[in-house]
């Protein structure tokens, strides 16, 4: 069994939330998110060690951006025969940030 290593548990979301990655105005499936990050489904990779913003969104169109840090990003096959790519970001925690909007999205979920 593999060791758990996140400090916060995930909340699986069969899509409840929606993303999107601010820089590129392009959509990618969130498919979990904890309070100090998400994983996310896109059909581009990601560069390890980038931030980005990412703009998650909710049913109800309550949203917050947020910005992350790519930690892994892993190319799989989709069930389709193309690519897709797993990517795992870690929230970063800024300054002026917006910490009680995670903690809001979450409450919502």
């Amino acid at each position: 069994m593999p060791v758990e290593r996140r400090r916060s548990p995930r909340i699986e979301l069969l899509g409840q939330l929606h993303g999107r990655v601010v820089a590129y105005d392009v959509s990618v499936v969130v498919r979990n998110v904890s309070l100090g990050g998400l994983s996310l489904e896109s059909t581009f990779p990601f560069t390890v060690g980038v931030v980005h913003s990412f703009r998650l969104t909710l049913g109800d169109e309550s949203s917050v951006e947020l910005r992350g840090t790519i930690l892994r990003c892993v190319e799989e096959l989709a069930p389709d025969g193309g690519k897709r790519y797993i990517t795992g970001v870690q929230f970063v925690d800024d300054a002026g940030g917006d910490d009680e909007g995670i903690d809001g999205l979450m409450n919502r979920l």
